[in-house]
C-alpha cells in the first residue's frame, strides 16, 4: 500500500560517510536501508559545509538561489568583512546588514507556517545550525531547541518545559546529545504538536571525525550511538497510532576526507607578492580569501590581469587541485577564468559567488598504502579553525557532481590555457552524503509495491 505521509521526521547525522555504514557499524541504519530506500544519487552542495548544506535542505535550493554560500562567504558592496554563520548572532547581524535578505528564498518553516501546519527542529549541534534549518521560525511560532545550547529554544513555554522534563543542564548536554534530542522530540514535541515536519540534527559524528579521524574507535563509538537513536526512532514510529502516515528519513549533509597536509592560502599569496587577507579592512588588500577545502577568492576590483596572475601562481602549487569560477556566459560549462569549470554546474554561482574557487587537491600521502588512518588524504586551509593533519575535513565538490564534466581535466593535463584540475573522478572530493528513506527502490529509483516506509 502506498504511504500516505502526513508527518515527516528527518534525522540528520552530520558528516556521515555512506561507505562507513554497514551491518556491523550501524545495524539499525543498514536495516532501514534494506527495508526502505537507500538513495545512491544523493549529492550535497558546494562548498560542502554544514550551514550551507542545511540551508539547502530547508529551502530546497542551492547556494546561488538561497544565498548561503557555505559556512562563511563574502558579499560585495556591503561590508569589508565576510559573513559568518557560526552563531545565531552571526545570522541576525548578517540579515541586518542585508536588509532582511540574508536567506533569499522561503524555507520549509515559512511554507508550513503559511499552510497553518507546525514545524519543529531539535538539534545537538553548534548554535548556527538552528537558524540554518528553521530561519526566523521563532517569529512564526514554530518550535526550535538545541540540547547543547539550551538557551537557544522557542517558544519559551516549550523550551522551559523541555529543559525541566529532560533535566538538561543550563550549560547544555555534553554527552549523549543525539539521544537527548530524540527524547525532546518524543516527549515534548510530538505529544503536543504532532508537527507536519520535524528535523532532528546531530553533529557528533562530524565533530569526532574532525578531531580523531575516519578510522578511529571514537568515530565508530559515536556512529553506534547515533544508530541507537535510529533504532529508537523506528520503535517510536511503530508505536504510534498514526504510524502509517509517518515517514522517516535519515540523511547527512556531507562526508569526510582526511587532512594530509595544511596550507594557508592567504599567506602563500602574500609570500608571492599579492596583497591577500581575510577581509578588506586594510585598504591595500587586493584579494579576500575564505579558507577551507574550497578556498574562495574575491577581488576588491574587477582586474582580469590580477586574476590571471593569481591563476598562474595557483596552478604551480602542489596543493592546487582544480578551480571553479562564474560561467563565462549563460549555460556554459566553462568558467570566466581560463581552464576552470563553471560554478553554476554545482549550483554555486550567482552574485555572492567569488571570482574564483580553488579546490585543494590530494596529498602525495594518498598514494601510500601504509598511511594508517588516512582515508582520501587531501590538503586543507584551516584558517582560524584548529583542524590538524590526520583529522577529517570536508568542503570540497562531491565527486558525483563533477564526474564526466571534469573528464580529462585531471592533474597534469591542461584545461585550456589555464588550470590543471585534480582527480574529481577518483573520490578525493566531498564524498556523497547519506540518504535513507521511505520506500524500497531498485536501480531505476522506482518505488516497489508492497514495501512500507523506512520507519515501518
Amino acid at each position: 500500500m502506498a504511504n500516505d505521509a502526513r508527518h515527516v521526521v528527518v534525522l540528520g547525522i552530520d558528516g556521515l560517510r555512506p561507505d562507513l555504514v554497514s551491518e556491523s557499524t550501524m545495524p539499525h541504519l543498514a536495516a532501514l536501508a534494506s527495508d526502505g530506500t537507500w538513495n545512491r544519487r544523493h549529492t550535497t552542495v558546494f562548498p560542502s559545509e554544514t550551514r550551507g548544506a542545511l540551508t539547502a535542505l530547508a529551502t530546497g535550493a542551492t547556494a546561488q538561489v538561497n544565498g548561503i554560500a557555505g559556512n562563511q562567504f563574502y558579499i560585495r558592496g556591503t561590508s569589508p568583512d565576510q559573513v559568518f554563520t557560526e552563531t545565531t548572532h552571526d545570522w541576525w547581524a548578517a540579515d541586518e546588514r542585508l536588509a532582511g535578505n540574508l536567506v533569499k528564498v522561503p524555507s520549509i518553516s515559512e511554507v508550513l507556517h503559511q499552510a497553518g501546519r507546525p514545524f519543529a527542529v531539535v538539534t545537538s549541534s553548534g548554535p548556527g545550525v538552528l537558524p540554518a534549518l528553521n530561519w526566523k521560525g521563532q517569529q512564526r511560532g514554530q518550535t526550535g531547541f538545541n540540547v547543547r545550547h539550551p538557551q537557544i529554544g522557542y517558544p519559551h513555554s516549550f523550551a522551559a518545559r523541555a529543559h525541566r522534563s529532560l533535566k538538561i543542564p543550563a550549560g547544555g548536554i555534553s554527552a549523549d546529545g543525539p539521544m537527548t534530542a530524540f527524547r525532546v522530540f518524543e516527549r515534548e514535541v510530538w505529544p503536543y504538536d504532532k508537527p507536519a515536519a520535524t528535523i532532528l540534527w546531530c553533529t557528533e559524528v562530524d565533530s569526532v571525525s574532525h578531531l580523531h579521524g575516519l578510522q578511529s574507535t571514537q568515530l565508530r563509538e559515536i556512529m553506534r550511538a547515533c544508530d541507537d537513536v535510529i533504532g529508537e526512532l523506528r520503535a517510536w514510529r511503530d508505536a504510534q497510532p498514526e504510524r502509517d502516515s509517518i515517514t522517516l528519513f535519515i540523511v547527512s549533509d556531507h562526508g569526510h576526507v582526511t587532512i594530509g597536509g595544511t596550507v594557508n592560502v592567504a599567506d602563500a599569496l602574500c609570500q608571492a607578492g599579492f596583497k591577500a587577507a581575510a577581509s578588506f579592512n586594510d585598504h591595500a588588500t587586493q584579494v579576500l580569501v575564505r579558507p577551507g577545502r574550497a578556498v574562495g577568492l574575491w577581488l576588491k576590483h574587477d582586474d582580469p590581469a590580477l586574476l590571471r596572475d593569481i591563476r598562474d601562481f595557483m596552478m604551480e602549487q602542489v596543493w592546487f587541485g582544480g578551480a571553479f569560477s562564474p560561467a563565462s556566459e549563460p549555460g556554459s560549462t566553462s568558467g570566466t577564468v581560463d581552464g576552470s569549470l563553471a560554478l553554476e554546474l554545482l549550483g554555486a554561482g550567482g552574485e555572492r559567488a567569488p571570482g574564483l574557487f580553488v579546490h585543494l587537491g590530494k596529498t602525495p600521502a594518498d598514494n601510500q598504502t601504509d598511511q594508517a588512518g588516512h582515508v582520501d588524504s587531501v590538503f586543507y586551509d584551516p584558517g582560524d579553525n584548529d583542524l590538524r593533519i590526520g583529522g577529517g575535513t570536508h568542503g570540497g565538490a562531491a565527486s558525483r557532481r563533477v564526474h564526466g564534466r571534469s573528464r580529462g581535466l585531471r592533474r597534469g593535463t591542461r584545461a585550456g590555457p589555464g588550470f590543471r584540475c585534480s582527480e574529481f573522478n577518483h573520490g578525493h572530493c566531498a564524498h556523497n552524503p547519506v540518504t535513507a528513506g521511505d520506500r524500497r527502490a531498485e536501480d531505476d529509483d522506482r518505488p516497489r509495491a508492497g514495501r512500507r516506509c523506512a520507519g515501518e
